[in-house]
């Protein structure tokens, strides 16, 4: 698989530091957490809040990157018998289907969103209102709605990189 940063589309370099960001944020309050609980038995305040805000973050910043760089797992069964006229209407298919799951993740996230913010959801230990997380799941969803769009615009143009060039492992 490529993985040249360079090659990457400015917004899903920006994406994929955050979402590199939380996962560290994330193993950092796990990590600390376990430790003072075992070694003091004095938990962070808060550690499960932070690791549910960073997941968050992780999942919804994390998906445009691996959108955009055509990382998706690939399984390559019909690859070898269909000329690659249906190789890239295939891949059309596929950037048309991804941005139609993403828009209908978006839709069904509304009315939960709505609702968390009308009855003052707040969090579990940190007591921070629950909307506000809403807003940032929306722009990650943003992010990755932008990155599913880039990625269906190589598809039309036939600019996307070869999806079998990419590297095995040693095994």
């Amino acid at each position: 698989m490529k993985t040249d940063a360079g090659r990457q589309p400015l917004l899903a370099r920006i994406l994929h530091m955050i979402a590199s960001l939380a996962l560290v944020v994330m193993m950092l309050v796990v990590v600390t957490d376990v430790v003072l609980r075992v070694f003091f038995n004095t938990p962070v305040k808060g550690a499960y809040d932070v690791v549910e805000i960073a997941l968050l973050v992780m999942v919804f910043f994390g998906i445009g990157p691996v959108v955009a760089r055509g990382g998706e797992i690939l399984i390559d069964l019909i690859d070898g018998l269909v000329s690659a006229a249906v190789l890239r209407a295939l891949r059309l298919v596929s950037a048309v289907g991804t941005l139609a799951v993403f828009l209908f993740l978006g839709w069904s996230m509304v009315g939960p969103a709505r609702d968390a913010y009308r009855y003052g959801d707040i969090s579990l230990e940190l007591f921070l209102p629950v909307w506000w997380l809403w807003v940032v799941a929306f722009v990650g969803l943003a992010g990755i709605l932008a990155c599913t769009l880039i990625a269906l615009v190589g598809a039309l143009r036939g600019s996307r990189d070869d999806p079998h060039d990419y590297d095995e492992g040693a095994l």
